[in-house]
């Protein structure tokens, strides 16, 4: 997927990341003061229960929430023994060194794994492992064999774990692939040495910070321009891009100008738009997108569309619908089980080319969501991973309430009063608020409301306001 621009705004609080192609949003992710992701990161837990009966044992990380390790992910890469017992891996008391493979959710703790993976941009390092794999998204032959020659060499001179090979290798020099190597072989020895040095809980190893990994993940030949709004990021993602990535050099700029960054890129409008639950289909009909805690359901309608003859039109809306599906699954973060109900199709071979379409838009998302099959009512059942909440969840807090949640609109409060102070920097500025916006900049987000009084001169008053909706603000000019 090419992305033209990748824009990124940091103000108190949060980090919100855009990718924009052809003037069209095909990324988005919000990035908040103490509510990140988890996944990826690895803890030196320590073992508060052993459950027999459920063959798996709460771990604490020291995140709050004992999180759950289930036998399975205590076994070794490739033993498939399934006699073996918790109890004879772990003990209430013991330590182990985890990594999150699933966020908490709700009363969910997160999911462990003992089967440590460290991420670069061409390769997964597996130190409790063995051998090479490579992507099967890596089709040629040719690139397969070059890449895992080159991975096992160094493998087999360093007496090293195992490695995945991921999609981005395809594109990278023997020379960067050995580099990488052996730089996740070093990280490792440093969590090794760090494992040693503490006591559970505690945390070993975090990823790196959203802004850099985005970058690493995308890679320079899909990148066109990345522009960053904030001095600080700016300097430490220039900063990454001359010691990790070089040749990303050049595509990185600072944004000067007196309208936000987002405003001025048309970036709000489109999240606006991402959060309708209802989505037109170019060529007519349209898709409505519901989540609810036990799963997504999308329903897909023919609307206008008209192709002549019903089961083509059928046909036609259900195609566009799947290729639609598949970026606004990835684009809006759902996960778990997400169920779709396509326009109803009388020919059996209409399903399956229907499937082999959906299947194949979904496989351009990263985190590799599984279309189960269809059902005997005729509705598909999609699952995907887990990683971090929804835009839904994270911007409006509930999906059943489809208005900023306090939290969401304190924090573009924050953002409001700092723009409009760049025209009038000795100004005192107020803000008022609904009640429960002005409960949460005090409460959940004061540091981020602290942070904003200090980039203003120390100065900013809050006024709590019922009469104020509560997904709106005003800034006032005191004096």
């Amino acid at each position: 997927m090419a992305i033209e621009r990748i824009l990124i705004s940091s103000s108190p609080g949060e980090i919100r990341i855009a990718e924009v192609s052809k003037g069209r949003l095909k990324g988005f992710t919000v990035h908040r003061n103490g509510f990140n992701s988890r996944v990826g990161y690895i803890y030196l837990g320590r073992v508060e229960a052993v459950i027999q009966n459920l063959q798996a044992a709460f771990v604490d990380i020291g995140e709050g929430q004992p999180a759950f390790l289930a036998v399975a992910e205590m076994r070794p890469q490739g033993n498939r023994n399934s006699e073996d017992q918790i109890s004879d891996y772990l003990a209430e008391g013991d330590s182990v060194l985890v990594q999150v493979m699933r966020d908490a959710e709700n009363d969910k703790g997160a999911k462990l794994t003992t089967q440590i993976g460290l991420l670069g941009r061409d390769l997964v390092y597996l130190p409790c492992a063995e051998g090479v794999s490579v992507s099967r998204r890596i089709l040629l032959a040719a690139d397969r064999d070059r890449l895992k020659a080159v991975v096992m060499g160094f493998v087999m001179d360093n007496k090293v774990g195992g490695y995945i090979v991921r999609t981005a290798a395809q594109e990278a020099n023997n020379e960067d692939i050995i580099s990488e190597a052996a730089r996740l072989r070093t990280l490792w020895l440093d969590i090794e040495v760090k494992r040693q040095q503490s006591s559970a809980p505690a945390m070993i190893h975090a990823n790196l910070e959203p802004a850099l990994a985005i970058l690493r993940d995308r890679g320079s030949t899909e990148l066109g321009a990345i522009v960053v709004d904030d001095v600080k990021l700016f300097h430490r993602i220039n900063a990454f891009i001359q010691s990790d990535m070089p040749d990303l050099d050049g595509l990185l700029s600072q944004h000067l100008g007196t309208k936000s960054l987002f405003v001025s890129e048309g970036v709000d409008d489109m999240v606006d738009a991402v959060l309708n639950l209802r989505v037109t289909l170019p060529l007519g009909g349209d898709i409505q997108i519901v989540e609810t805690p036990a799963l997504t359901a999308i329903d897909v309608n023919t609307g206008s569309a008209d192709f002549g003859e019903r089961e083509r039109s059928a046909f036609e809306v259900n195609k566009a619908a799947a290729n639609e599906i598949a970026h606004q699954i990835q684009l809006r973060n759902l996960s778990g089980l997400i169920i779709v109900d396509f326009v109803s199709m009388r020919r059996r071979d209409a399903q399956s080319r229907l499937g082999e379409i959906f299947r194949s838009a979904l496989a351009a998302d990263p985190l590799q969501p599984q279309l189960i099959g269809f059902t005997r009512l005729g509705l598909a059942e999609v699952t995907r991973r887990r990683e971090g909440g929804s835009l839904q969840r994270i911007i409006c807090g509930m999906p059943e309430e489809p208005i900023s949640s306090p939290e969401t609109t304190a924090l573009a409060a924050l953002r409001g009063v700092l723009i409009d102070s760049a025209t009038s920097r000795r100004a005192v500025y107020g803000l008022r608020v609904h009640p429960a916006v002005a409960s949460c900049l005090i409460n959940e987000v004061e540091s981020a409301f602290e942070e904003t009084k200090t980039l203003l001169g120390g100065q900013l008053e809050l006024t709590s306001d019922a009469a104020v909706e509560r997904d709106n603000f005003y800034v006032e000019i005191i004096r």
